[in-house]
């Protein structure tokens, strides 16, 4: 009698196992999954509107939101001539230069976007009042200084 529960709560400990695994490799692919399909998105600006006001935090979002669609044919025009530059280095007998052209006019559209948005962070932090643009201020300051060296 005493064996078959030992059996039994092995199996069943087995079993729970194998799910916890199952559970683990399924969230670590979809992680993987929506961080290739969903590109890095400017959470530094989000997360630095933190400290504003309720109106002037939501304004800023939305404005945000306009620039990103504004943006959004040249941010996936971008993402595609990285993806096809990078397809074609597995080619037989891949050309470098077309290569690197391709990765050149990527680069130069990643500028494009992230001048526009700059820009328009700029224009509507200047319509804030001081003391919402010095929260702002201090919202980029944390978010993109870089940490305190770890002694």
């Amino acid at each position: 009698m005493r064996s078959r529960w030992l059996i039994g709560g092995l199996i069943l400990s087995i079993a729970l196992n194998l799910f916890l695994v199952g559970v683990g490799a399924g969230i670590i692919a979809l992680g993987m999954r929506l961080a290739r399909e969903n590109p890095a998105r400017p959470a530094a600006l989000l997360l630095a509107t933190q400290r504003l006001p309720q109106p002037a935090r939501a304004g800023i979002r939305q404005m945000l939101r306009g620039v990103r669609d504004e943006t959004r044919a040249q941010s996936e025009q971008s993402r595609l001539l990285r993806v096809r530059a990078w397809d074609s280095l597995g080619a037989a007998k891949p050309d470098p230069a077309a290569i690197k052209q391709a990765l050149a006019q990527s680069r130069q559209l990643d500028i494009g976007v992230r001048t526009k948005v700059e820009e328009s962070v700029v224009d509507y932090a200047a319509q804030l009042s001081p003391a919402d643009r010095a929260a702002l201020a201090a919202g980029f300051h944390q978010q993109l200084a870089p940490p305190p060296p770890k002694n």
